[in-house]
């Protein structure tokens, strides 16, 4: 008797199974424009991998057709919408190689930066490796596409991630100061400086500059980011603070060569 229940359960857990098992993906080959609106509604339910498997099969069915270049853009989009980034930037960047001269194509660049600045974590003291490459996106839109209607929400992400790669320099060069490794910690300070004045890192860049080298009795390199401080930043709360050091350290530099 146990093992005829037991057989009944199994069937019936089978049976439920397979009644809510996803139908599967079909799209026809004759009306294009028709059959794209079976792969939008899997995406407007949030059905996104049915969404791409649809969207997958569309763009075989009609591949030089205008909603067959479409399909290839909305991959991207439904693989970006399920948080799929990097899948998204590889959709996108397909996009752009396949079709150089497409209209949307500024569109293409503007989200394969987006794809890889969310790839990119927020915490400064983990990798960016695809910082690089968000930056590089956005930087083509800017560049290439200056009526793009993507213009102002691509300046706020590069700006975005301009800063993240400033304050990770910034960040790398204050711990090899803290632990008095200048040597290391200066060219830290000088990316922030040369690469990302714009950040509002600069200034206090160039004050551990200034810091670092005098204490490494580098006095003339000392001198050179003081002056540089003051042209940037003439308003700088450092200023006064560190030409009194300036002016200690070169009196007591005079004192030992005197000796």
């Amino acid at each position: 008797m146990n093992k005829i229940l037991s057989y009944i359960v199994a069937v019936a857990l089978l049976l439920t199974a397979v009644s809510c098992a996803k139908k599967k993906v079909e799209v026809g080959r004759e009306n294009p424009e028709l059959e794209i609106q079976k792969c939008i509604k899997y995406s407007d339910k949030k059905q996104f991998k049915e969404a791409v498997e649809c969207l997958e099969i569309f763009k075989s069915h009609f591949p030089k057709s205008q909603w067959g270049i479409e399909a290839e853009m909305m991959i991207g989009d439904n693989y970006f919408r399920q948080g799929e980034y990097l899948l998204a930037a590889d959709s996108y960047q397909s996009f752009v190689k396949l079709h150089p001269v497409h209209p949307k194509v500024d569109y293409a660049y503007f989200k394969s930066g987006l794809s890889y600045l969310k790839l990119s974590p927020k915490a400064i003291d983990r990798d960016q490796d695809y910082l690089d490459d968000a930056i590089a996106n956005f930087e083509i839109v800017l560049r290439n596409f200056p009526d793009t209607a993507y213009l102002s929400v691509t300046k706020a992400n590069l700006k975005d991630a301009r800063t993240r790669l400033a304050r990770r320099s910034f960040y790398i060069g204050k711990f090899y100061y803290r632990t008095g490794e200048y040597i290391a910690a200066i060219p830290r300070f000088q990316e922030v400086v040369d690469k990302y004045s714009d950040t509002g890192l600069a200034e206090e860049a160039l004050y551990f500059m200034t810091i670092a080298n005098m204490k490494m009795n580098k006095l003339e390199a000392a001198k050179e980011n003081f002056s540089r401080l003051s042209l940037d930043h003439p308003q700088s709360k450092y200023l006064p603070k560190l030409q009194e050091k300036l002016i200690k350290k070169a009196e007591k530099q005079q004192k030992a060569e005197a000796l």
